[in-house]
């Protein structure tokens, strides 16, 4: 019995932390309407994506990309949200929304630095982004944040 209330309080604290993160840039206007749901199998192996319908988050990969590098994953979740508010496919200008976004608010240089780290590790070039320094340059420029 002991050892499920811990169990409990632990997933409780751990479900805390994961929202607080998130909570640091928060959806306004009419981004407060887009469906948010928890389903791996719909994000093609990114921490989120967006669809015409919502946007579709893992939960598991975003751990996974901050374990990697911590709160980096805020990132591209904001870069989801992004891709409904200015009506994109372009994941560089996805890229460009979410940075600026993240630049006015509490802790958001810090989210765009973390994911800067994570990108330069992890990022993989493709025809897309170009190579990593690329993305990370166009994240900076958009940003103007010190990042």
């Amino acid at each position: 019995m002991n050892k499920m209330i811990l169990l409990v309080a632990i997933a409780t604290n751990y479900a805390g932390l994961t929202h607080q993160s998130l909570a640091q840039w928060r959806p306004t206007g009419g981004l407060l309407d887009v469906t948010l749901t928890n389903q791996c199998g719909m994000t093609g192996g990114e921490v989120a994506s967006a669809r015409p319908d919502g946007i579709f988050y893992c939960p598991s990969r975003a751990a996974a990309v901050d374990a990697q590098v911590a709160d980096a994953s805020h990132f591209y979740f904001v870069q989801a949200y992004g891709s409904l508010a200015i009506h994109t496919t372009s994941k560089k200008l996805a890229d460009c929304w979410a940075a600026h976004a993240l630049a006015t608010t509490p802790n958001g240089p810090h989210y765009v630095k973390q994911w800067i780290k994570h990108w330069r590790i992890y990022g993989t070039p493709d025809l897309i982004y170009g190579a990593r320094e690329q993305r990370i340059s166009n994240v900076r420029s958009c940003c103007a944040c010190g990042a």
